[in-house]
């Protein structure tokens, strides 16, 4: 199931330009838009981009994190590891996308953090991929989140096994 729209993601995007992009004429300033560079933190983006840019990036980690579901052998006691390396426009687009606060209740500034597994899929949606007999799905009690501020790259990374395996943890409990 892909990442759903929450309310704060609802609001309609506006189109810019027309819509044939062959007939579209290209400046130094529409040219370099869509696919620009990543930002230092000291630009600030409208939130409508943050907004779009952050929905964007929730999908890309969604697929990539489901490409990476193949079946293994350490499927099935929930073993297999996942991870996915990726960049972001800036620190906001980032902490938008995964719905953190930029501090620790300490006040401090983390670089690795592990989300409880409910919180990450409510964030990317629950990621589930078929298999032959049954399907995957990401296991464990949370999935750690690395940062680097200063090249605006992350990791996420995590374990995944037969879905069978997480219904049968959660009734445990």
């Amino acid at each position: 199931m892909a990442p759903k729209r929450t309310a704060e993601d609802t609001e309609p995007a506006t189109a810019v330009g027309p819509k044939n992009p062959k007939k579209q004429k290209t400046s130094a300033t529409t040219a370099a838009a869509p696919n620009a560079a990543p930002q230092p933190d000291g630009a600030q983006l409208d939130s409508k981009v943050v907004q779009d840019k952050a929905y964007a990036l929730r999908n890309v980690v969604y697929r990539q994190i489901k490409r990476q579901m193949k079946w293994t052998p350490s499927c099935r006691v929930g073993r297999a590891r996942w991870s996915y390396n990726g960049g972001a426009a800036n620190a906001a687009v980032f902490l938008r996308a995964f719905r953190l606060e930029a501090t620790n209740n300490k006040g401090k500034k983390w670089k690795q953090k592990k989300i409880p597994i409910d919180d990450f899929e409510s964030c990317i949606g629950q990621v589930e991929a078929s298999i032959r007999w049954g399907s995957l799905r990401i296991m464990g009690p949370h999935v750690n989140l690395k940062w680097d501020k200063e090249d605006n790259m992350f990791t996420v990374s995590g374990t995944y096994g037969l879905s069978q395996l997480r219904y049968e943890v959660d009734e445990e409990d």
